[in-house]
């Protein structure tokens, strides 16, 4: 049961959505605010109202920092399509299997993902820093399609983290800087979040009246977020990528030893 919708409460609602749009736009990591921003402002939300809701506005948002990416950011489509195909077939597919697993073993799995790309980035100075291909172009594609499929699968099967992991793996496989991987990052989750949504929104658990001015502060975020990270460059990225997974780690590890 929702509370009364004030023009403040609103207000506020489309607030959480600009700061989470910012934070995702540069590496992920959103749903680090707007998660406990919505489950505060608004208690009566369901767990899938809740999803779908933030959903529509993610899928939005990230669409227009994919855009600003893409337009300024020299990436092949060759990369960029496969990636986007194989996150999009996957995310289906992982939702199928989260159904049957064990919601902590899946924090765990989390867990353990986030410390690995902490420690790893942290100590490889170079990372993401200076473009390095690692495949002939004949073979990207196919690379491509593996990275997305692979990252739309955790999309599908855990959610949390999937923009960040995405923007670490398309830099770790392919060789692409971190402006390149988070433009190629962002249309892949954007494709992945297709598939789930579209089946909470069939249900009925997009609350449209909160969707839309998380709509547009999620749009308005990720405009100003992802023109910063193109303006700032490579290390203004990995220094924001290492704060959001050590966020994510100290979140998750909270969760867990609270449960």
């Amino acid at each position: 049961m929702l509370a009364e919708l004030t023009p403040e409460l609103l207000a506020l609602t489309a607030l959480a959505g600009l700061a989470a749009g910012l934070l995702d736009s540069i590496v992920g990591g959103g749903g680090l605010i707007l998660t406990p921003a919505m489950l505060n402002l608004h208690p009566g939300l369901s767990i899938l109202q809740l999803i779908g809701t933030q959903r529509t506005s993610s899928m939005l948002g990230t669409s227009v920092a994919a855009w600003n990416y893409l337009s300024r950011i020299p990436v092949e489509r060759k990369i960029v399509v496969p990636a986007c195909i194989g996150a999009l077939v996957a995310s289906a597919i992982g939702v199928q299997f989260a159904k049957r697993l064990d919601p902590e073993l899946l924090k765990w799995t989390v867990l353990a993902i986030c410390a690995v790309l902490a420690v790893y980035t942290a100590f490889r100075k170079d990372f993401g820093l200076v473009e390095s291909r690692r495949y002939p172009l004949e073979k990207e594609a196919l690379v491509a399609t593996g990275v997305g499929a692979a990252c739309g699968f955790y999309n599908g099967l855990i959610g949390p983290g999937t923009g960040t992991i995405m923007v670490f793996a398309f830099v770790s496989a392919l060789g692409l800087d971190f402006l390149k991987s988070s433009g190629v990052s962002k249309a892949a989750n954007v494709a992945a979040d297709v598939s789930s949504w579209t089946v909470l929104a069939i249900g009925g658990f997009v609350v449209w009246v909160l969707a839309v001015p998380l709509i547009l502060g999620n749009m308005l975020g990720s405009w100003i977020g992802s023109h910063l990270a193109i303006r700032k460059g490579q290390r203004f990225v990995r220094y924001v990528f290492l704060g959001v997974v050590t966020a994510l780690i100290g979140k998750l590890a909270f969760d867990l030893l609270r449960g």
